[in-house]
């Protein structure tokens, strides 16, 4: 990133350019255009694509699309969690978390759709023209009031705020100088749908699964009337490579030896269509903006999927940011106190997100034993207030 002094001629102007056109960049975009600002999106990929698996959106961002005005559409396009069930692959049942208890005090229960349904979603809440496919920032120039942005389609947009939003693995946040020191967990991921899959009961299909076992688990939950989201978690060095057939054949083996009764999942499921993913995190950045260009979501803050809540902190992320422009204007000191809000919350989930993560495969017997004991003879009290600072949204 180069730094200049007045303002530069440049092929298009708008107020935000937002780099990704993912969950966070979108709701980011939208937010901002209710507001009345002029927003221009840019996506290295080709275009909107059915690549990913499923997501499951909590109460907290499904408040968000609430303040929005299209929380009930969401609901519709996917599928209501009415009951998180946790068990170990021996012992049965840990914990059960009643969703509708929590949707009496937050307005919502978790609701389960495929990622690619959401995306698509939110993408159509946009004016038209707002997404450019195909394209993405190359480099950058700010001077006081303005960031000239290179683009890899040869032109340039001068706009008063740049918002990386390009995920775990941004290429904005190198630009901005910002580091980022990636932490892998020891631990790779499966994903993937099960189509036209017949898996639980009537009686239980509003219900959602994590099933633990030594070094691995399974989780899983309808998105719609025919299809299941599932996830596998296993132990493993990072960055292996396996083929199709590899990785359906590891799968079958995990699920044949710790969860038979579930293996449906599988069979329902074509083997190309299971998607291979390191679990990692960033370690906490210094700041998250250098002057008018800042991250968001993954790009700021990216934890392991353990609470299911990556999706969800970048959904928060676009309503305070929205909100800190607002306030203080087109600035860097909006990036400033969008940090200040969140900055807490954030940690607080990447961190206890990673701690799960280390309980959830151990492989001793009375060390597995002690887990579920603790957690079975955890205080409600202490449980509420986690569901509480994980639920809440910050006041704006």
């Amino acid at each position: 990133m180069s730094v200049a002094k007045g303002k530069v001629e440049a092929d298009e102007d708008c107020d935000v350019l937002i780099q990704g056109a993912g969950i966070g960049g979108l709701t980011l975009a939208i937010a901002l255009q209710q507001r009345g600002y002029k927003v221009t999106v840019v996506e290295r990929g080709g275009g909107l694509t059915e690549v990913g698996a499923g997501i499951w959106m909590a109460a907290n961002p499904m408040q968000v699309f609430a303040r929005l005005g299209f929380a009930e559409k969401i609901m519709e396009a996917g599928w209501m969690v009415k009951l998180l069930r946790l068990e170990d692959w021996k012992s049965g049942d840990i914990q059960t978390t009643d969703m509708s208890e929590i949707a009496k005090e937050y307005g919502f229960e978790t609701i389960a759709l495929h990622r690619g349904v959401l995306q698509k979603f939110l993408f159509e809440q946009l004016q038209a023209g707002s997404v450019r496919f195909g394209c993405e920032v190359q480099s950058v120039t700010q001077s006081g009031e303005q960031v000239l942005t290179r683009l890899s389609d040869r032109s340039t947009c001068a706009s008063a705020i740049l918002a990386g939003a390009d995920g775990f693995n941004s290429r904005m946040r190198g630009m901005a100088g910002l580091g980022g020191e990636k932490r892998y967990s020891g631990s790779s991921s499966y994903r993937a749908i099960a189509r036209d899959a017949r898996i639980l009961p009537v009686e239980a299909e509003h219900e959602a699964y994590e099933i633990w076992a030594e070094g691995c688990r399974v989780g899983f939950s309808k998105i719609n009337v025919t299809d299941y989201y599932w996830y596998m978690t296993f132990d493993a060095p990072a960055g292996e490579a396996a083929s199709a057939s590899a990785i359906r054949t590891h799968a079958e083996t995990l699920f044949r030896t710790y969860f038979p009764q579930w293996i449906g999942l599988l069979e329902k499921t074509r083997p190309e269509d299971i998607l291979k993913t390191d679990i990692s995190d960033l370690k906490p950045l210094k700041q998250w903006s250098q002057g008018r260009i800042g991250l968001m979501g993954d790009a700021a803050h990216a934890t392991t999927p353990n609470l299911g809540q990556g999706g969800a902190m970048a959904v928060e992320d676009a309503l305070v940011l929205a909100d800190s422009f607002e306030k203080l204007g087109l600035s860097g000191a909006a990036w400033e106190r969008f940090e200040q809000v969140r900055r807490a919350k954030v940690n607080w989930t990447v961190s206890m997100s990673w701690s799960i993560g280390k309980v959830c495969h151990l492989r001793n017997p009375l060390l597995r034993a002690l887990r579920n004991l603790a957690l079975k003879k955890t205080p409600d009290s202490v449980t509420r207030k986690q569901i509480q600072r994980l639920y809440s949204i910050e006041a704006n």
